[in-house]
Order: structure tokens, then sequence, then C-alpha cells
């Protein structure tokens, strides 16, 4: 199922298809440093243990971590700074940050809501969050819902060649165009840019012959009237500059730290 030749003639796929595109993760990088301003302070909410987005961003901007995972990859001597926590119960004091990103978090969060809250607390008046999720209606994101967990992690860390570890349960709460524009603004947020991307069918690289049905239907989705159905959300979300405070949020009884 998983030979090498399968993979490596998927690979040559990709670059007859695909070759010199942008997907996911350069898109999301693009949009980051479009609204980026030098100097700024970043919340990395979700930021993995090898903080890779973070220290892509640390020589423009001061960049914070916070992960559940149990080892992250920095001494805290300099930034990127890290630290392991809870994304709906962030160890920041309000008004810290000028920039929230996230990357393929939001899928696994039970409460979205009270997330994006924290986001909105922690973010300056005129703050941005960047995020980007997976699409609850995108094949991929259908199939993985029916799968049972311990399967679909299994099959995830064979494709990827990750640590199983690596691979969460997703539950897909705010997961499309209109469940992830109205659980930001019942946060307070203002919506700046809310779209699908699609991308190369990269679940399906282990088969030529299932990576041709992705190279189809990511032809047929990239089409407007089923922009529903791409791979992925890429949204910008804003806390308006002038606000007195967000419906529902409050300081948790944690101890905050401050961003200095």
């Amino acid at each position: 199922m998983f030979t090498q030749k399968d993979r490596e003639k998927c690979d040559q796929l990709f670059d007859k298809y695909y070759g010199g595109r942008k997907f996911h993760d350069s898109l999301y990088r693009d949009l980051i440093q479009q609204h980026l301003v030098r100097g700024s302070r970043v919340l990395d909410a979700g930021c993995g243990r090898y903080l890779r987005f973070s220290k892509e961003l640390s020589d423009r901007a001061t960049v914070y971590g916070i992960d559940m995972d149990s080892v992250l990859e920095t001494d805290n001597a300099a930034a990127p700074y890290a630290v392991r926590g809870d994304v709906g119960r962030l160890p920041f004091s309000s008004n810290s940050f000028d920039m929230v990103i996230s990357r393929s978090v939001i899928e696994h969060l039970e409460d979205p809501a009270a997330v994006f809250s924290e986001f909105w607390r922690v973010l300056r008046p005129g703050g941005k969050v960047v995020v980007i999720t997976p699409n609850k209606y995108d094949y991929v994101s259908v199939i993985a819902a029916l799968t049972p967990y311990r399967v679909h992690r299994s099959l995830v860390s064979k494709i990827f060649r990750v640590p199983e570890d690596d691979v969460f349960p997703t539950l897909y709460r705010a997961n499309t165009l209109s469940a992830i524009r109205k659980t930001f603004a019942t946060a307070g947020f203002v919506p700046k840019q809310v779209e699908t991307i699609n991308h190369y069918p990269a679940y399906l690289m282990f088969s030529p012959i299932l990576f041709r049905l992705g190279i189809l239907y990511e032809r047929v989705t990239s089409l407007g009237p089923f922009r529903s159905l791409r791979g992925s959300l890429l949204c910008v979300f804003e806390k308006p500059a002038q606000t007195s405070g967000a419906p529902g949020v409050t300081e948790p009884a944690a101890e905050r730290v401050g961003v200095v």
C-alpha cells in the first residue's frame, strides 16, 4: 500500500500538475506577512513542539508560542519564547499582542468560541488573527470524521511519516465558512478576509490512482460554485480599534503572565 515506487510516481505527478504553485503553508505565510508590522508582538496559538512558524517570524517580530505539547523546542533565552498551556486559557495579560496566528488548530477545539474570546482578550485594539484550518466539507475532513481515531491516527502517521503522537482528534466545530464567521463574530471580531483555498491531494500521495482522482477533485472545486468544498479555510479577523469589551470575555482565575 505504501511502497516507495508509488510515492515516487506521486511525486512525478505532483511535479507535472503542481510544480511552482503555492499551497496551504505558503499561502498562510504570505497572508501573515501581508498583515505583519515589523516589531509587532505575535502569539502563535498551537505553535507545535518545533515552533516552526514562530521561528520563521522571529526576525520581524517578538513571537510567543503556546502549545499543549510537553516538549517545546526553545530555551526561552531569546525569541521565540514558548509556554506549555491551553489556548482556551491563555496565560497572558489582556491587550498584549498585535497579532495571533494559528495553524491547523481550530479543527481540534472543543469550544472554539471560548478560544476566540481569549484571542480577542489578549489582542490590542486593531489587532488581527490569521488562521488556517481544514474545511469540514473537504473530502479529507469527511473521511477523518467517519474514521475511528486510532485508524485515522495510524494512517496519517504513515502517509506523512510523523509520530502518531502528532496526530490529534478532529471535531470541526467551527470549520465551515459560515461557522467560522459566526463564532469569531460572537467573540467580537470583524472579518477582514474569509476564503477557502485548495491544495494538492497530499493525503493521497501513497497511490498514483487515488492521487489522479484527487487532482480531478482539486480542479472541480477550484471553480467558484464549488468553493465551499475546497480543502482549507484561510482567514483574517480583526479586533475593532474602538471597543470596550467583547461579550463573555472574562479574566480566568489563573495568574496572567504579562508580555514584556
